[in-house]
């Protein structure tokens, strides 16, 4: 992500040195110029930060599972570690490029600190008189007519005439307050340390202050004897940080000195910034575009409640729903609530045996025909040194996982379903320590999506469920799926996949009972990390899993 950033800066920086080079540098409206210089750099950096939000309707029409098992062509899956449960490093090569571009300019800046540090420590040894503003050195001091933030340093051993010159020269460098654009400039050099333009741009800014200040000198003052006493003070470039009277090169100053002045209308030229801005505003504004779903209702459908129910549902207060809340028609469910229902979850010719029962599972219903007892094995996947992807702002997905997991586990023993957790911190354990003994009833691994790039599209945000054809009772195993999917599918917040996918996890492959994988959403979006980032969210969604765990034992 920074090193995207640091390149949409670039090419900023670029398109605004062309049009300063080409078509304002010569001009000798120095302040403008200014101007130009300093506001450009900071909007180089501004642009590619700005995001533009597109909101754009899609009418759903929200679809149903019908009662075939259906599989997704989608063939993208969750990669899982080698069978040995060993970690596999996989080195990302962007963020390894992003550290040491970061650490390179982290010792710029460090350096460009030392050297303020070092030149105040080389002016107290020279120094002959200073006062408030001015300080004299000696001649054997190679720090000396120039300023540095609010003094100016003058070599006692010159003329009288000679100081007076470059005591006036230095103030307006003080005066104008040039000592912030070079912090500036200096700031976005550390930062940019790897593009060439930034150097020229510090070049232009340095050339920009003496321009300012030899124009306001040689108001009062004759252009032959200041020209020079540049050239007889010409010195090669100082330190970073300070102004010097003079020094090399002087061709552009001596040029622009006697350079005549240009008509008010060339200040036109300036207008040229307003195609820059847009054309950088166009290419590297982020744009991110909010799908806002509208859920239309669809008529001549009928509700998948029953339209009389017999038998009265009670529902215990601590562990209650909102949905188990509402009051339970014994009657034909009324007109409104149809079209509530209807514009939330519409359905198409249910049967009554497909009906979604929403009920607090009690103490009689916990064991089989057989009495076995119901146990839920739940793994929060990857962990320890296997921390798989993280999100943009670096959230890992074995944390997301165990964090499922937990409220999960949480929310099956409001029901009195036993679950148990294949890891209950963050620990790294082998792929076949996870798989459930065969007295267990079924078998759900968590994790979360993810892109395998930073910014690539993000295919699909929501919600899925994925099975094993390879495994011998994928039978059990495709109707502990589907009836898990078909109870996802009321889950309004982010969209679930209408089919079942298939893959080569040996999770699920070996699994001797009924195993899954639910993918809980993709925490390269946006989007969908905020929704199951919320726990109200996230609880609603486990609740939705146990709902389909309770029909598959059922059924």
């Amino acid at each position: 992500m920074i090193l995207i950033y640091l390149l949409k800066v670039s090419v900023c920086l670029l398109v605004f040195f062309a049009a300063y080079k080409f078509l304002l540098g010569k001009l000798t409206f120095f302040k403008l110029n200014r101007l130009y210089l300093l506001s450009g750099l900071l909007i180089c950096f501004l642009i590619p930060v700005l995001t533009i939000e597109q909101k754009r309707e899609v009418a759903v029409h929200h679809p149903v599972l019908n009662s075939e098992i259906v599989y997704s062509t989608d063939h993208s899956v969750e990669r899982e570690l080698n069978q040995g449960g060993s970690t596999i490093f996989n080195f990302n090569w962007l963020d390894i490029g992003a550290y040491a571009y970061v650490f390179v300019a982290f010792v710029l800046l460090l350096k460009c600190v030392i050297t303020i540090v070092h030149i105040r420590q080389r002016l107290k040894k020279y120094t002959i008189i200073e006062s408030d503003s001015i300080i004299f050195v000696s001649a054997n001091s190679k720090i000396k007519n120039c300023s540095f933030f609010n003094k100016i340093v003058v070599d006692a051993s010159l003329s009288e005439h000679a100081k007076a010159l470059i005591i006036k020269h230095e103030s307006i460098h003080v005066n104008q307050i040039h000592i912030f654009d070079k912090l500036v400039v200096n700031l976005a050099s550390c930062i940019l340390w790897l593009n060439p333009v930034i150097y020229l741009w510090k070049r232009e800014i340095d050339n920009n202050h003496e321009f300012l200040a030899d124009e306001a000198t040689t108001k009062t003052t004759d252009k032959g004897s200041y020209a020079t006493l540049l050239l007889k003070l010409a010195m090669p470039a100082g330190n970073l940080v300070i102004n010097t009277f003079s020094r090399l090169p002087l061709k552009n100053r001596i040029f622009m000195l006697y350079k005549k002045p240009d008509s008010a209308v060339r200040k036109m030229s300036y207008l040229i910034t307003i195609p820059i801005i847009s054309f950088c505003c166009l290419a590297f504004v982020n744009k991110k575009e909010v799908v806002i779903r509208k859920f239309i209702a669809e008529h001549n459908k009928v509700d998948y409640r029953p339209k009389a129910v017999e038998e009265s549902v009670v529902v215990s207060p601590k562990h209650a729903t909102d949905a188990d809340k509402k009051p339970v028609a014994t009657d034909t469910i009324s007109s409104k609530k149809q079209t509530l229902l209807g514009s939330i979850f519409p359905v198409r010719n249910l049967s009554l045996e497909d009906a979604p029962k929403h009920k607090i599972v009690t103490s009689e219903i916990n064991h089989l025909a057989t009495g076995r007892e119901l146990v839920l094995v739940v793994d929060a996947g990857h962990g320890g040194r296997d921390g798989a992807s993280k999100s943009a702002s670096g959230i890992a997905e074995k944390d997301l996982n165990l964090r499922a997991a937990q409220i999960l586990k949480e929310e099956a023993t409001k029901r009195n379903i036993k679950v148990i957790l294949t890891r209950e911190r963050d620990k790294m354990i082998p792929l076949r320590e996870r798989l459930p003994d065969e007295g267990a009833t079924a078998f759900i691994s968590i994790h979360h999506n993810s892109t395998p790039k930073p910014n690539m599209h993000v295919p699909f945000e929501g919600l899925e469920v994925i099975v094993s054809k390879q495994n011998p009772n994928i039978k059990d195993a495709e109707k502990f799926g589907f009836n898990v999917l078909k109870s996802l599918r009321q889950f309004d917040g982010l969209s679930v996949r209408d089919s079942l996918k298939d893959a080569s996890l040996l999770l699920l492959r070996e699994s001797k009972v009924p195993a899954i994988v639910i993918e809980l959403g993709n925490i390269s979006s946006e989007k969908s990390l905020a929704y199951f980032s919320d726990e109200k969210n996230l609880r609603q969604i486990c609740n939705l899993v146990l709902d389909g765990f309770t029909a598959f034992t059922k059924s």
